[in-house]
């Protein structure tokens, strides 16, 4: 026979008392421990230059974060003595506690006053960090031991800086990116600009090495180089700007209307532009051709097998018409995409590009026919 459910309350009872009796004496503990600490940490404020009134506050936002969370430990424990099974998501109420208290915090203390008040909580994710970035370095470039001590140095103040921003508004997921990637930003040009004291170009990862590589291949000197990787950090950061602005939008509207000139392509196009005007045709083939090869190949077999059923050549001659059909379709291909900034100026090289070759290639073949039947 089922047991009676007052009985069964009846005898859980005393178990439960038991769990609150214990969780009062060990949050009477707790709470002497956490006196402590905010007494420290209120020193720790006066040391730092807080005013009264901001530690009386901050003081104050402790104390009501610390009772919020010891209210949902003790409705936890409440629960977990009733069910086998609690439906209570413990990291998202400390998530948003703690989010509440940086929120509120930010609102008394700047970020000045925040870094000095815990600087010491982040100095091993920052160490940790800051090697990391020096270690990628070290790998790309030689440098003297001074030259190692300097970046160091940078890199160090750089990711405390990057840090203290991602913390002082990590309360908002939006804010907290927008103004992290905006240190970020000032952080590359700071390493930029020492590399370049070095006497190096600055390289985020093998993507940009690989590029410097190919553009000293190229016989690009030094200050164009350093011209072509600036115009790249102002393409990322106008990219990481453009993000910025549609997550803002997004957050604050139920329809973002986006500005097209705003988008991805168009500032990509502008970067094109600004890659034409430092780089010579020549030189832009030489370092981008390769990425082209695909598409130029592609091409030409298609025209080629065109004429090839159109003409009865030989197989030398066939040969020779190929590589004419090649060199036009390499200099179309590399026209377009150099001057691929503006639709109608590239058109108007391609016209010029195309009736230059296909009149040569025209020429070539009424030649090799007519050579052909006179034979």
């Amino acid at each position: 026979m089922p047991e009676n459910p007052k009985s069964f309350l009846t005898k859980k009872l005393p178990f439960l008392f038991l769990v609150l009796f214990l969780f009062q004496i060990e949050l009477t503990f707790s709470q002497a421990d956490t006196n402590n600490l905010i007494d420290n940490f209120v020193t720790t404020m006066n040391n730092a230059g807080l005013s009264k009134n901001q530690t009386a506050k901050v003081r104050d936002l402790i104390t009501e974060r610390d009772r919020l969370i010891a209210e949902d430990i003790k409705q936890q424990n409440e629960l977990k003595a009733k069910y086998p099974f609690v439906l209570h998501d413990e990291e998202t109420t400390t998530k948003y506690s703690n989010q509440k208290f940086i929120r509120a915090l930010s609102e008394i203390i700047t970020i000045a006053q925040f870094k000095q008040l815990f600087l010491p909580q982040l100095d091993a994710r920052i160490d940790l960090m800051a090697n990391d970035k020096f270690n990628l370095l070290k790998k790309r470039y030689r440098l003297t031991p001074d030259q190692e001590a300097k970046l160091k140095k940078l890199l160090s103040e750089t990711t405390t800086n990057e840090i203290i921003i991602k913390e002082y508004y990590n309360y908002d997921d939006n804010l907290s990116w927008n103004n992290y990637t905006e240190e970020k930003i000032k952080s590359s040009d700071k390493e930029r600009e020492l590399l370049k004291s070095f006497g190096l170009f600055y390289s985020k990862n093998t993507k940009t090495d690989n590029l410097i590589k190919k553009l000293n291949d190229a016989n690009v000197d030094s200050d164009r180089i350093h011209k072509i990787l600036i115009a790249l950090q102002i393409l990322q950061e106008r990219n990481d700007k453009r993000l910025k602005t549609w997550r803002e939008n997004d957050a604050a509207n139920v329809i973002n209307f986006h500005d097209p000139d705003d988008d991805e392509y168009p500032i990509y196009l502008e970067f094109r532009e600004q890659l034409s005007k430092i780089l010579k045709i020549e030189e832009f083939e030489t370092v981008f051709v390769s990425q082209m090869q695909n598409r130029i190949i592609r091409d030409s077999k298609k025209e080629f097998q065109t004429l090839r059923v159109t003409y009865n050549l030989t197989e030398q001659q066939y040969s020779e018409i190929e590589k004419l059909i090649l060199k036009k379709n390499t200099e179309k291909v590399v026209t377009e995409e150099y001057y691929k900034y503006s639709y109608e100026l590239y058109q108007q090289k391609l016209r010029a590009v195309e009736y230059r070759h296909e009149k040569g290639i025209r020429e070539t073949v009424q030649k090799m026919t007519a050579s052909n039947t006179a034979k």
